[in-house]
């Protein structure tokens, strides 16, 4: 019975010990879990898609095809509802918006997507919603 005790006395210090040093420990003032260009971004009329976009990528790494298959969804139904006043306002940019988008959900839907396809695919992406950032800073 005393080595029992013994044993539990020695994994609650343990446990109690690693819980202490965990709390001390710096954290990160970014989060390096999320893809770097959502965690740079501004917010910023565009900061919602960004955020779909980077939820899809992550869900995508995580192989949660299930939930990047919605999220990438999500963001196409978004940015064809919301975004008429840009396609009003630069029908172009939109257009090269809407063609990076599609270009970085449509792997992502498919059977055996490709990640190397996936990756670039939101990369343009989200350097073609910077544009719109930037003409709208302009403005």
């Amino acid at each position: 019975m005393k080595a029992w005790i013994r044993i539990a006395m020695l994994m609650a210090l343990t446990v109690w010990g690693t819980i202490a040093s965990s709390a001390q420990e710096p954290k990160s003032a970014v989060d390096q879990s999320k893809p770097a260009a959502s965690a740079a971004a501004a917010d910023d009329n565009m900061t919602p898609y960004r955020k779909l976009a980077a939820d899809t990528l992550m869900a995508f790494k995580a192989n949660d095809m299930p939930t990047a298959k919605k999220k990438a969804r999500e963001l196409e139904v978004a940015w064809d509802t919301r975004e008429k006043a840009l396609q009003k306002k630069s029908p172009d940019l939109w257009g090269q918006i809407d063609k990076a988008m599609d270009a970085f959900i449509k792997p992502v839907q498919d059977k055996s997507p490709d990640p190397a396809k996936v990756q670039t695919g939101y990369d343009t992406f989200i350097a073609k919603l910077q544009l719109a950032v930037d003409v709208e800073q302009k403005r």
